[in-house]
């Protein structure tokens, strides 16, 4: 049998399989482990229908990501041929290769863009982030919506209910839909926890000698000591650089790479000048460098970095560019950097198995910790790849390191939300017959469906065995008129009088006595009575079929609670019909018919009630540029927990606070997100002071401020869109030019 190959690689069976059904013109979902080459199918794809002439959408969950497909495409097609559309960058618009986020294309699909007509193929990278809790909504919507002759190509970590995800699919488009998925790894990968006391362990060896130890220690309070980053790191350092380490903090990232720079030092010379050299090319003569800067060099020229979603884009830029040039031996990282972005290494470390979800702390979910662990081994390099924990022993007994799975992983479930922009689009190019099929089409009615099926064919099944199971016993079973449960319980009440009966008349007295005194009344009543007699064999074999029954019984009683807790079938259509309600009330729509606020609404994707109504009423006239930026920059704001802002009355928010509450009596307090106190620091970027200067307003990671003023631009850009007020558009792309420069202009691209 000939090698396919493919650009020089030898295809695995995967692969090909992909490859066949593309070249068959079928939609496909490709599902394999991180880091297995996905990608060539994608690459495959974009090849074939550049050379065929056909136009190809590429989404990507994040900017980042996004970003970094931008310019590998770029090089690989040139400069024409590739563009990018995020919110807050447009670049090249109607190249025949467009990059975008998954939530541009969702806006297109749903505002039926005329510029996906000649579109042949979409591409979602990660589709499995349906499954996200904030932005999952967005797949849903793009799948549901995209055009039928737009074929589809999904890439996917593992998932669990890939043939579920598929067939949904299918069910929707009317449309075959090929799944190929690799369970199999190219390099294999071996599970470690690690302790100071233990050394590199697997699971029960974990616990067994923790068992040991706390046997062995009679009177040491606690006789384990503390396991640090540093031992890890001291342990792994021969055999298994370059690693990931994985920390769920952004402050400890920075903070570890620090403490490990004191201790080690993993770059030769020659290696420490051309990173000195990459930063002196991407940030000029060291004179003009932040603070924050300089300790990324140092760090770096140590072979040590740290990385997260509070950097300059463009420290980004150079942590991970020196780290795909194999200058970079330990990179502690967020999560964030899991997704997407290929950056392999031989091991990947966990500080610790449980993460702050922005509510509160709980354990790795299975498909994370494996998408996470995915990172190691790299093709070609490594024989295995390495994932290690880090554990603290005495917390053992406390929350116990989870146990990961792969057959555990936990199936993707839909996120649908309804937006009031959703409504207003729908409403705008729907049918109400078409607007019904749509919410039927979504994953989560067709996983509703699925549920209820099967929960009522395995109750049908569960009724019919409890019949069965009735004819052998006795219709006493389960009470205290049976033997069975008599005498046991007859036994434990003798006990009870004899314990009383020792504690003496003083302590009889006691609540202790008293409590036990009222419990043997108690039990005498309901022992009352001797049951029946009943033959020995009988009372086996109702033994043997009360455990049957019992458990049947019980698994009844669970599917009944399933189904009872399954979303009303057309709970989506009530809630389109309730928010539709709402949308008449503050004249958005006049019956079913978009009026001018609603058309223009229907253009807004982030606080869409909140800025129609900034628009069309006269707050804007009274401000001027500045403070126009600073009021937009407030509008969806989402602080961190511990952000703090140094106070700036930048403008009169008593409008602000009067238009949201309107809003909020009509729909609802979560209908509104607005926190003026970032109004500062975009006041003081718009007119012209440093980014130093603007730090010092802020206790903001660096990145977070540049976010602040991308989304303004992005929230604008949406503005200009949505209206055809010429004099304003004017004016909007004006204030997007004061706050896009210096370190908040998109320099990677």
């Amino acid at each position: 049998m000939s090698m396919r190959t493919y650009h020089e690689f030898v295809l695995d069976p995967f692969q090909e399989e992909a490859l066949d059904a593309i070249d068959a013109g079928q939609s496909v979902i490709v599902a394999a482990p991180t880091g297995t080459g996905k990608t060539l199918v994608a690459d495959y794809l974009i090849e074939k229908a550049m050379s065929e002439h056909l136009r190809v959408i590429y989404t990507a969950p994040i900017k980042a990501l996004s970003n970094q497909k931008y310019r590998d495409f770029k090089k690989q097609f040139g400069e024409d041929a590739v563009g990018i559309m995020t919110g807050d960058v447009v670049l090249n618009p109607t190249a025949p290769l467009l990059i975008m986020t998954t939530e541009v294309f969702r806006n297109q699909v749903i505002t039926e863009d005329p510029n996906l007509e000649k579109v042949s193929h979409i591409v979602f990278d990660e589709i499995h982030w349906l499954n996200d809790e904030e932005r999952g909504t967005v797949w849903e919507e793009s799948i549901i919506l995209a055009p039928p002759k737009m074929k589809i190509l999904g890439l996917s970590a593992t998932i669990a209910n890939a043939q579920h995800l598929v067939d949904w699919i299918k069910s929707i488009r009317h449309e075959e839909v090929a799944l190929i998925e690799e369970t199999k790894r190219v390099v294999p990968l071996e599970y470690f926890y690690y302790t100071k006391d233990t050394g590199l362990v697997d699971y029960d060896q974990l616990w067994h000698y923790y068992r040991q130890k706390l046997k062995d220690r009679i009177n040491e309070e606690n006789p384990f000591g503390p396991t640090t980053h540093l031992d890890l790191i001291r342990t792994i350092q021969h055999d298994h650089l370059p690693a990931l380490f994985f920390v769920f903090s952004r402050k400890q990232c920075a903070l570890k790479a620090m403490e490990l720079a004191t201790i080690a030092n993993y770059l030769k010379s020659p290696e420490r000048r051309t990173v000195e050299d990459k930063f002196l090319q991407l940030f000029g003569p060291e004179a003009d460098w932040s603070s924050s800067t300089r300790q990324l060099k140092r760090l770096c020229s140590k072979g040590i970095a740290y990385h997260h979603a509070g950097l300059l884009p463009s420290q980004k830029v150079v942590v991970e560019e020196l780290f795909l040039a194999r200058l970079i031996k330990v990179l502690y990282c967020t999560e964030t950097f899991s997704v997407g972005i290929n950056y392999p290494v031989k091991a990947v470390c966990f500080d610790s198995l449980n993460k702050y979800d922005g509510r509160n702390f709980r354990p790795l979910a299975n498909h994370e910790f494996f998408q996470m662990s995915g990172r190691a081994g790299r093709r070609g390099l490594d024989k295995k790849g390495f994932s290690f924990a880090l554990v603290d022993l005495a917390y053992m007994e406390k929350s116990p390191p989870p146990k990961f799975q792969l057959n555990r992983l936990e199936p993707l479930t839909s996120q649908f939300r309804l937006t009031y922009n959703t409504v207003l689009n729908l409403t705008a190019t729907l049918t109400q017959e078409q607007i019904e099929i749509y919410f039927q089409k979504s994953f989560a009615a067709y996983s509703y469906r699925l549920s209820s099926d099967q929960f009522h064919s395995e109750l049908a099944q569960i009724q019919q065995q409890l019949v069965g199971a009735q004819h052998h016993l006795c219709k006493e079973v389960g009470s205290f008129n049976c033997p069975l449960k008599y005498h046991p319980k007859h036994k434990e009440l003798e006990r009870l009088r004899k314990t009383y009966k020792a504690l003496g008349p003083r302590k009889q007295t006691r609540v202790y006595g008293r409590e036990m005194a009222r419990k043997i009344r108690a039990w005498e009543k309901l022992l009352s009575q001797t049951p029946k007699n009943c033959l020995a064999q009988r009372q086996e074999s109702c033994k043997d079929q009360s455990k049957i029954y019992l458990t049947l019984q019980q698994r009844h009683k669970d599917l009944q609670t399933a189904l009872a807790r399954l979303p009303e079938e057309n709970a989506f259509l009530h809630e389109f019909e309730y928010k539709k309600n709402h949308l008449r009330q503050i004249g958005y729509l006049r019956v079913d018919e978009l009026l001018p606020r609603g058309t223009c609404a229907s253009h807004i994707y982030v606080q869409e009630l909140l800025v129609t109504e900034l628009i069309y009423s006269d707050v804007f006239p009274q401000l001027d540029d500045d403070q126009l930026n600073a009021l937009l920059s407030s509008i969806d704001f989402e602080a961190r927990k511990n952000d703090m802002f140094q106070r700036a009355a930048v403008f009169d928010s008593a409008p602000i606070k009067e238009i949201s509450e309107y809003i909020q009596s009509i729909c609802g307090q979560e209908a509104i997100r607005y926190d003026p106190r970032v109004a500062g620091i975009t006041y003081a970027w718009s007119q012209g002071k440093t980014f130093l200067e603007v730090q010092a307003l802020c206790n903001l990671d660096e990145g977070d401020i540049i976010s602040v003023f991308r989304r303004t631009i992005d929230l604008m850009r949406q503005m200009r869109e949505a209206i055809s007020d010429s004099v304003l558009r004017t004016r909007l792309k004006l204030c997007m030019g004061k706050l896009d420069r210096d370190e908040a202009a998109i320099m990677e691209l």
